[in-house]
């Protein structure tokens, strides 16, 4: 297997090194959060609340038109999405969130744990395009009431890091760049990019491969964010009338894991590098306890070796609603 040196690395990662604040212009279709009226979600299990398209749309009695509030989650309980557009909204937003558990941003670059997954590029030519363009867009979205978010590259570089290669990952973000070029050409002119967040220290990754694994997953994860933010800075130079938003999940996350108290919604975390296996499948209530966990689900930061609880996602949707507010 080809690698390439730490030196050659670094060289990477200073060659596509871009400002790591919040990139964002207000053009003249954001009116502020306070305007957002419907909201296109594309993402992973991060993001999924297993809405089918097809079923229930948003309306007042769901926001997000099926399942049953807050949809079937990764996180024990509500998600970052659920949060910021329901807890921390500014106005009732209806929620299209076409996320799938599992999702790359293309599988024949890298694939999925299933082949039955819809990535990226299934979630836009699949179900975004033949749903709500054109003819179909019988929701009354516009480019002024609405906001496209794009959530990926956990999978993407958790199921290839090992390879250590930059090339695919400059292939993915052209890829990334494309789908969201072809929402743009729909009429979407809100675009919303959540960064990778720190899921080298995840127990799946810290805890069952080491250190080195770790180590080897963060220099890619913090290549590929470079690239988000260099994405989102082009594609706002190349199109006057878009506005942009870069989200750091990935330092809400690293502030967590250091000091739960940070933020007010997981200052009850105690446990920030473990899990518990009699939650990692979910548990009954948001607070149960199981004695053989010593504390209960949702004071440990991590429901499994991958995915964050309830509580981490709400200081994200939290930290996420005061930069669109801001705006």
């Amino acid at each position: 297997m080809h690698s390439l040196s730490s030196f050659s690395i670094t060289l990477l990662l200073l060659a596509s090194s871009v400002s790591s604040s919040p990139v964002q212009r207000r053009a003249k279709y954001w009116s502020g959060f306070k305007g957002v009226q419907k909201w296109f979600s594309f993402g992973d299990s991060y993001t999924q609340t297993g809405f089918v398209p097809t079923g229930a749309q948003p309306s007042p009695s769901n926001p997000f038109g099926n399942p049953a509030y807050p949809g079937y989650t990764s996180s024990n309980g509500p998600n970052w999405l659920d949060f910021v557009t329901t807890t921390y909204n500014e106005s009732f937003i209806d929620v299209y969130n076409l996320a799938y558990g599992g999702a790359t941003v293309d599988a024949s670059l890298v694939a999925p744990y299933e082949s039955t997954v819809l990535s990226f590029i299934d979630q836009v030519n699949q179900e975004y395009l033949p749903i709500y363009t054109g003819s179909n867009n019988t929701v009354g979205w516009t480019s002024s009431n609405s906001i496209f978010s794009f959530f990926f590259g956990i999978n993407d570089i958790g199921n290839s890091y090992y390879n250590q290669n930059a090339t695919l990952y400059d292939v993915i973000i052209s890829e990334y760049a494309g789908l969201v070029e072809k929402i743009y050409q729909t009429g979407g002119r809100n675009f919303l990019f959540l960064n990778v967040p720190p899921v080298d220290l995840s127990p799946g990754t810290a805890i069952t491969y080491g250190s080195s694994a770790s180590q080897q997953e963060n220099t890619w994860i913090s290549y590929f964010n470079n690239k988000i933010s260099g994405l989102a800075s082009n594609f706002t130079a190349n199109h006057s009338d878009a506005t942009t938003f870069v989200f750091d999940i990935h330092n809400v996350f690293e502030n967590i894991i250091k000091n739960p108290k940070t933020y007010t919604q997981s200052s009850g975390i105690l446990n920030t590098t473990n899990y518990c296996t009699a939650y990692e499948n979910g548990t009954p209530t948001e607070d149960y306890l199981d004695p053989s966990c010593g504390i209960p689900v949702q004071e440990y930061f991590w429901l499994n070796t991958l995915h964050p609880v309830f509580p981490v996602h709400n200081a994200s949707g939290a930290q996420l609603a005061n930069q669109l507010a801001a705006s």
